[in-house]
């Protein structure tokens, strides 16, 4: 079964990274999070009018949200977005994508907005919108009592403290409203001629 968890990304209402991992959670879920957003940040966003529009960077865009750098660890995603072109055409785009998607591990949303805004929000396994967190929350959620856990080595938990500071410096919390409108819109995919 694994730790199933996803994590969406768009960009002025594009979506450009729909990663589904099979063993993402708690402190990874938290680093992937952290370094994807600082990437974002540091990289993308002063040549974001093209590279947004590039395949070869959103795949690295995808890759990047792949390693937990703290670990120095890969999870390989699957795109879910291709797994709906190619198997499940016949499913409503936006219920396949957010909502259908084996999770038991919580789903990360990152949007970015035209002027270089970005927001995020972390839902729990039943992507309830009455049930935002922010990356602290998300983590006390996913991992109660993380601080005092024998799993994570203390080195770890520095890490993942000094991660939850930085989301929260370099990205706002998404409104309910937002949220549900990352969730909800029409992105154009229930009439692609494949």
């Amino acid at each position: 079964m694994g730790q199933r968890s996803q994590i969406y990304v768009r960009y002025n209402k594009k979506l450009v990274v729909t990663n589904y991992y099979q063993w993402n959670y708690g402190e990874r879920m938290i680093s992937r999070a952290r370094y994807g957003i600082e990437y974002i940040k540091e990289n993308y966003l002063e040549y974001r009018t093209w590279i947004f529009n590039n395949e070869s960077d959103m795949e690295k865009l995808r890759r990047i949200f792949d390693v937990n750098f703290d670990m120095k660890d890969l999870a390989i995603s699957q795109d879910i977005v291709e797994e709906w072109k190619e198997y499940f055409q016949e499913d409503n785009f936006n219920e396949f994508v957010f909502r259908m998607q084996g999770n038991n591990d919580g789903k990360l949303f990152v949007d970015i907005s035209e002027d270089g805004t970005i927001k995020y929000a972390f839902l729990d396994c039943e992507c309830n919108t009455d049930h935002i967190m922010n990356a602290t929350q998300y983590m006390d959620w996913n991992s109660e009592e993380w601080e005092k856990s024998e799993y994570i080595s203390e080195e770890g938990k520095q890490s993942c403290k000094e991660n939850l500071g930085k989301i929260e410096e370099m990205a706002a919390l998404m409104t309910k409203s937002e949220l549900e409108d990352f969730i909800n819109y029409d992105y154009g995919m229930e009439e692609l001629p494949f």
